[in-house]
């Protein structure tokens, strides 16, 4: 993963409009039921050789965190924690990519309480695209459990709509995030060289969210695939 490759591939979505996405969204015959499902840990999906992620590990912006910092009156640790899937050892620093929702002692998120999301209104941007997705062929449906199929009529229209609208621009700013945290880095960003910190590591990890640089102590509680 390269800043070219990148920029490339922000100038198709640029020039490509969001209305190219939305017979895929319509025809997979799904929408959000609210069932909570992809807050919860159901299973590990295998990144790489390395690399065991839990389904609920949900990377988010820092304008994310921000929104619901706000929202609920939290401190920033409250809602988010370093990446910790998604980190770089070179033997002196340890280097993580990003930020993920704080997961309880369940594994949960921690904003899954009583059946739902109690912070729905400022959810994050993958949270509202869940379960569509752009790749390299389109629209990608991620698993999903809350089999909600997307009603006719004009309704059904508009949500495809703003939710091809807002697929696009999820793409674009993941990219951007990209550009930001490589520049930083001054390299490639290779997937291969991505390691999981191990469970019970407690120290110092530094931070790249293509925003910014910031240094934490962390302690990895989480258990890991």
């Amino acid at each position: 993963m390269d800043i070219a490759s990148l920029r490339q591939r922000l100038d198709y979505l640029v020039h490509t409009h969001s209305s190219v996405f939305e017979e895929q969204i319509l025809g997979s015959g799904l929408s959000c039921a609210m069932c909570g499902w992809c807050c919860r840990e159901n299973f590990n999906i295998r990144i790489t050789k390395n690399i065991l992620r839990p389904s609920n590990a949900i990377s988010v912006f820092p304008d994310d965190i921000r929104r619901i910092m706000k929202g609920k009156g939290l401190q920033w640790d409250e809602v988010a924690q370093p990446d910790i899937y998604s980190c770089l050892d070179d033997g002196k620093n340890i280097r993580l990519i990003g930020w993920i929702m704080q997961r309880g002692d369940n594994s949960n998120c921690v904003f899954y309480r009583n059946g739902g999301c109690s912070i729905y209104e400022w959810r994050p941007m993958i949270c509202r695209c869940y379960p569509f997705f752009i790749g390299e062929q389109g629209i990608e449906v991620m698993h999903c459990e809350g089999k909600n199929n997307i009603a006719h009529g004009e309704k059904a229209k508009q949500m495809v709509r703003e939710r091809s609208l807002l697929v696009k621009r999820y793409e674009m700013k993941k990219i951007r995030n990209y550009i930001g945290i490589i520049s930083w880095m001054g390299t490639k960003l290779r997937l291969s060289e991505l390691v999981p910190l191990p469970h019970g590591y407690e120290g110092e990890v530094i931070v790249y969210d293509g925003e910014t640089i910031s240094q934490r102590h962390i302690i990895v509680k989480n258990k890991m695939g």
